[in-house]
């Protein structure tokens, strides 16, 4: 079952990675709603959302969730003590709003900017609200584990609309301009290698003058000297 969830989450991910650039390390925003579900059901949040969101994780909240935990006082301390140590993103709202209408702000001002939320809640009219708002991703607390909600049709047509923009485009440009062949690029027929026909440097330094010199010298044909045949009787005649 565990092995299921973490590939469920996985596909969620995934999704939400390739179309709104939400990657690790993730930025959880959580209310106090998560928070006491985290500790009915003895959860870990710092242990267990980096293993079922298979990346880093920076776990933050903000300070109108912080004064409703506050004002509704001993019910919810434990989920205040546990929203305590997380790091407190600024917020807008002054005075404080409802954790739902703070929440769903970020939410709206994330898709459009470049600081990306992955919002855990347990609060289902916030939950509802969230779906309506186009890559945002939902964490909740079920059966004593921590899941991620479905993509919401929302979030689906969003991601879907820039293809069928650009299909749009095409369309009209083949409307006006008709179909365009996309001819083929004739191969150009490539000359000899420059380098190949550059010409020898001469060597005109004196120690190539003596080289060639010397080569000039042994290379001329010596002559040989033949010995002259002396006559028979001119030899015979002296000897007598």
């Amino acid at each position: 079952m565990k092995v299921k969830r973490i590939k469920r989450a996985n596909r969620i991910l995934t999704f939400f990675k390739y179309n709104y650039k939400i990657v690790p390390p993730f930025r959880v925003l959580v209310d106090g709603t998560f928070c006491n579900a985290a500790l009915a059901n003895k959860i870990n949040l710092r242990e267990q959302l980096p293993k079922y969101l298979g990346g880093d994780v920076e776990i933050v909240t903000t300070k109108c969730v912080l004064a409703e935990l506050e004002r509704l006082g001993s019910p919810v301390y434990g989920a205040l003590v546990i929203c305590r140590q997380f790091t407190v993103d600024m917020c807008p709202h002054m005075p404080h709003r409802s954790p739902t209408e703070c929440l769903a702000h970020l939410a709206r001002r994330a898709a459009k900017g470049n600081t990306k939320y992955i919002i855990a809640t347990n609060d289902d009219s916030l939950s509802e609200k969230l779906r309506t708002i186009a890559g945002t991703p939902i964490l909740y607390i079920k059966y004593n584990a921590i899941l991620l909600d479905r993509v919401s049709e929302v979030s689906k047509t969003a991601a879907e609309q820039p293809k069928s923009e650009i299909d749009a485009v095409k369309a009209m440009k083949a409307a006006v301009f008709g179909e365009q062949e996309v001819k083929k690029k004739k191969r150009k027929i490539k000359g000899a290698n420059p380098l190949s026909c550059k010409k020898k440097k001469v060597d005109n330094s004196a120690d190539a003058v003596v080289r060639t010199g010397e080569r000039t010298a042994s290379s001329k044909r010596k002559r040989s000297k033949r010995k002259r045949a002396t006559d028979p009787e001119t030899s015979n005649q002296t000897i007598t």
